[in-house]
């Protein structure tokens, strides 16, 4: 028999070789393989280090691990043999997709009683301390991942996700909301200091619900990003875009007179529709119409205010400059034109159906009727005849005749 610590090592374990152990007495012999060594619960003390250089200890798992229910999935490579029997691949072997979810996971997760399959936490206060150990103060992040998209082969069927996820709602589900994703901002430190615009969006203390950034902090290399949110059908259809729930903005409640900023922009930020046609192969390049501000200070600003039965327009303070005013079912629509070559910009009645074609100028009461136009012949005498008949006119609810003269019967 070979002499105590001159057996011949093994590269790698099966799982299936007995070890000779003693019990936690010390008294008794027992055997075990090496995989119910493994799958003992294990426990170690901290080393206080990072780094194995440095001291720390580091286990290491070269091929997958599968944590909780996922454990009872086989790890085969035929994917329907391997996915009966853990829930999600067997809710997910239901479905058109399949059970794709494990049979390419690297590490999984499964919880086995409706819990959290993963928690990740990490804190400021211990990134201050870590320049000792780690050689360098970290940002501090809960959960850090990485898609990387170097296939550089075209045509080419791969695609990086830094992070993807499915939030499944099944049949017969009513009662309960179902969330791909819930962020909750946590605020236990009061108001920030100070308001975040668009000129200066992060302030001190400010609590964000997500940050979207381009470039990664690169100091070369790189270039802007096409969009910061896409929404898409894949192959379903969203029934809303965005909603906003009717207390969750500071500043009103949704029932009062109050204000909120839903939404804020720089100058010269716009919103913009894309027409559908198709110019050079693109599908939506065009711009058909979009609503934008140019305003450079707040006393030159303006504003407009859907209320109850029309629309103002007004200054920034809410003064009122003009309004539209709304009607129950109008068959009469006035339109602003602007002028062609020698056509007079004007306002034009269209009238509907049993509708006037009359046009009302309706000064307040005492108020005047004020035109500016060219005045000649002020001292020439009136025609026997009028050359272009006469403009019906309705004064305070009388009607009025005023006489039409030809240019050369006013004298040029």
């Amino acid at each position: 028999m070979p002499v105590f610590n001159t057996y011949p090592r093994l590269d790698t374990l099966t799982g299936d070789e007995v070890l000779v152990l003693a019990d936690s007495s010390g008294h008794q012999t027992i055997t075990a393989t090496a995989s119910q060594i493994a799958g003992a619960p294990a426990v170690s003390q901290p080393s206080g280090a990072f780094y194995q250089d440095k001291g720390a200890k580091i286990s290491r798992f070269a091929d997958r691990v599968l944590i909780g229910d996922a454990a009872a999935n086989p790890g085969l490579s035929d994917r329907d043999a391997a996915s009966k029997n853990e829930w999600l691949s067997q809710t997910m072997g239901a479905t058109s997709i399949g059970p794709w979810a494990l049979q390419d996971a690297q590490c999984a997760s499964v919880a086995q009683f409706g819990n959290s399959a993963f928690v990740a936490a990490s804190r400021t206060s211990d990134a201050k301390t870590a320049p000792d150990i780690l050689g360098f103060q970290p940002s501090t992040i809960g959960i850090a991942s990485w898609g990387v998209a170097d296939d550089t082969s075209a045509p080419t069927t791969t695609t990086a996700y830094a992070y993807y996820g499915e939030a499944w709602r099944l049949a017969g589900v009513n009662y309960q909301p179902t969330f791909v994703m819930e962020l909750e901002a946590v605020n236990f430190g009061g108001l920030a200091i100070g308001q975040s615009t668009p000129y200066a969006p992060n302030v001190g203390g400010g609590v964000y619900g997500i940050q979207l950034g381009a470039g990664g902090g690169q100091t070369s290399g790189t270039s802007d990003a096409a969009a910061g949110v896409v929404f898409v059908s894949n192959p379903d259809a969203w029934q809303v875009g965005i909603v906003f729930g009717a207390t969750a903005l500071s500043g009103t409640n949704g029932t009062d007179n109050g204000y909120a900023s839903a939404l804020s922009l720089a100058r010269n930020h716009a919103l913009e529709w894309h027409t559908p046609e198709v110019v050079s192969g693109v599908s939506g390049g065009n711009v058909g119409a979009f609503v934008r501000s140019t305003v450079t200070e707040r006393s030159k600003g303006v504003r407009q205010d859907f209320v109850d039965n029309g629309i103002l327009f007004s200054n920034i303070e809410g003064q009122t400059l003009f309004s539209v005013a709304s009607a129950v079912a109008p068959n009469n629509t006035l339109q602003v034109q602007p002028g062609t070559g020698t056509q007079a910009a004007g306002l034009y009645v269209q009238s509907g159906e049993n509708g006037s074609s009359n046009l009302g100028l309706f000064p307040e009461e005492g108020g005047q009727l004020q035109i500016s136009s060219p005045v000649t012949n002020a001292a020439g005498t009136l025609p026997a005849t009028v050359g272009g008949g006469f403009l019906h006119i309705s004064v305070n609810g009388t009607d009025y005749r005023i006489p039409l003269m030809t240019p050369e019967q006013a004298g040029g």
